[in-house]
């Protein structure tokens, strides 16, 4: 069984997701009234000792590295992308897939 994870990147943090132990799937951004809010990102875990870091862009802070083990996960990427185009509910915001 595989486990899956969400993470995402705003305009005032990043989400790194460039790790050994993620195998990126799918990546997913967000309108609200027409301005990109936020980067969602599914991911396949590949070890569940992995740490993800989260990297400050509009507020200062060091970079936070956090355990895999604190994230919600999910057992299917479907799930995950049912949950995110929820947030496409309304004609002021949408969900755009990021075609690789």
């Amino acid at each position: 069984m595989s486990e899956y994870v969400l993470l995402s990147t705003t305009d005032r943090y990043r989400t790194v997701t460039d790790n050994p132990h993620l195998e990126r799937i799918a990546d997913y951004e967000y309108y609200f009234y027409g301005k990109k809010r936020t980067t969602f990102t599914i991911c396949r875990i590949t070890s569940s000792d992995t740490r993800i870091v989260i990297q400050g862009l509009a507020e200062v802070f060091p970079d936070n590295s956090i355990p895999i083990k604190v994230f919600p996960k999910f057992e299917w990427a479907e799930e995950i992308e049912k949950e995110i185009y929820e947030l496409d509910a309304g004609e002021d915001s949408r969900i755009v897939k990021v075609e690789a």
